[in-house]
């Protein structure tokens, strides 16, 4: 008791506040994280690392992709066999975006409606980014785009189909799939620069964005969730999704006029200029942007996958050549006239966005053609996620369909059936209704009037198979059955 320092008055307290001040600066990202798990992650992954990293000013130079669940909820309308009105209420809705840090402008966003969004959805945000923008036509009264609303893809003719260098995301699953990567650096030609999951520092532009969009927007709705539980705006979400009938496509059309006007209002990052007016100075200025080849402009560029099938059939028993992909037969009339082909493998060219159709190749590399989805499995667009749905519900006994029927229509009677029950087929149904729409608008399918016997839309000049489809008149009584048969089935342009 006679040493130090209990033999001074403060024992020393002052020196022991000193030491373990000293202490604290050499272990900073401790001392953080007993204050929480955010301030642990903001010290840990702040402040270095970044002498070297310069400074970003050439539009898509980079870009960063992230997911942000939206703080709302909204209406599923549906009807009943019996024609009575359902009105559900889904609040799992994520928005997808890409934005270019040179300039803070919005490439392109998709809206998921699943619980969870999927390697499919973070390629269609993709997709969404690279082709021209679209105004949409609004339904909500009121409700307009400025005059300089745009996005740089439809402004600007050098970003119409313009290619980014480098690509920023986390590793999320979805966004770690392979499919995503090839499209990445075999279609886009970029390098893949991937940050931890949930480390929203190390994307800050496309976190800010999100942010901004639920204040300016999301969090002003009658039917916001708002930020957390304890949120005041968060008043009778549900209820007020069903009273004032806040739906999908009222989503979508907000969505959209909130990120075009978003790209045409000042921004302190630039500035106060816009995110269009950044991007439009310096394409001015020289600043060149790579743009994809005008072979790939299409679809199935975005969503192709390669698989290898072997070729069924059997002379003995007279059935013709086909291929099996997830449970449906594909054939043509070459695979059909080709018995030696039995037994022997074809790699398929598959569009997951669009299963009706694939695209046969031989072991040479030769090509064998368009290969049709048998029976009814071939009229209606779907995706690969779709039909691995139906086929696990049929496996399970919990849905039946024939050949004369529609499987993707008996899969929304189902779910239609049973969105009452829980919130994950309310999910399942609005999104599948939501991917139909956009499946008509990107494929065009054309339609047939059978009682007047003409085409209702789409545009057949660029269509080298339908040889005996006059346009805009009434096929010839002996061809009328022949035109049936083929405008029935609904076409890829």
């Amino acid at each position: 008791m006679n040493e130090y320092p209990f033999n001074t008055s403060s024992l020393a307290i002052k020196s022991l506040e000193r030491y373990v001040k000293s202490l604290s600066k050499t272990y900073f990202v401790e001392v953080a994280n007993r204050n929480g798990e955010q301030a642990a992650m903001v010290a840990k992954n702040t402040g270095i690392g970044n002498k070297n990293n310069p400074m970003i000013i050439r539009p898509l130079e980079r870009v960063e992709f992230d997911g942000h669940r939206i703080d709302t909820s909204i209406a599923i309308i549906f009807n009943t066999p019996e024609g009575d009105e359902i009105i559900e209420v889904m609040n799992r809705i994520w928005i997808l975006s890409i934005v270019d840090v040179a300039t803070r402008a919005i490439l392109g966003y998709h809206l998921c409606l699943n619980k969870e969004y999927s390697a499919h959805d973070v390629l269609m945000c993709i997709r969404n980014a690279i082709f021209p923008w679209k105004r949409k036509s609004l339904t909500i009264e009121g409700l307009n785009y400025s005059e300089r609303a745009n996005f740089p893809s439809n402004l600007i003719p050098e970003a119409s189909f313009g290619l980014w260098d480098e690509f920023c995301y986390d590793n999320a699953k979805a966004n770690i799939a392979k499919n995503v990567k090839e499209k990445l650096v075999d279609l886009i030609g970029c390098s893949i620069n991937l940050g931890p999951v949930a480390i929203p520092v190390r994307r800050p532009i496309i976190e800010r964005f999100f942010r901004t969009l639920e204040q300016n927007g999301f969090h002003r709705l009658p039917s916001t969730t708002g930020s957390n539980p304890k949120d005041p705006k968060r008043n009778n979400s549900e209820e007020n999704a069903i009273k004032y009938r806040i739906t999908a496509q009222h989503l979508e059309e907000l969505t959209d006029v909130l990120i075009a006007e978003y790209n045409d209002s000042p921004h302190e990052g630039n500035s106060n200029l816009s995110p269009l007016e950044v991007f439009e100075q310096r394409v001015a200025r020289g600043m060149t942007i790579l743009q994809l080849p005008e072979e790939k402009r299409n679809e199935i560029a975005f969503f192709s996958l390669t698989v290898t099938r072997r070729v069924n059939g059997s002379e003995k028993n007279g059935r013709r050549p086909f291929v099996n992909y997830e449970g449906v037969r594909y054939t043509n009339d070459v695979l059909n006239r080709s018995p030696h082909l039995v037994n022997k493998t074809l790699k398929l060219l598959v569009n997951t966005d669009d299963l009706r159709i694939v695209k046969a190749f031989l072991d040479d590399g030769s090509e064998l053609g368009n290969l049709s989805a048998t029976g009814k499995w071939g009229i209606t667009p779907h995706d690969l996620r779709t039909r691995k749905a139906i086929n696990k519900l049929k496996n399970n006994k919990l849905i039946h369909f024939t050949q004369y029927d529609d499987p993707i229509q008996v899969y929304q009677d189902y779910l239609e059936k049973e969105a009452r029950k829980n919130k994950t087929n309310r999910n399942k149904l609005a999104s599948l209704k939501k991917e139909q729409k956009s499946k008509e608008e990107r494929y065009q399918i054309a339609k047939y009037n059978e009682d007047k016997g003409t085409i209702i839309n789409g545009n057949f000049e660029n269509l080298s198979d339908l040889s005996n489809v006059r346009k805009h008149k009434e096929p010839e009584a002996g061809d009328k059955q022949t035109d049936k048969r083929i405008l029935k089935r609904t076409i890829i342009f």
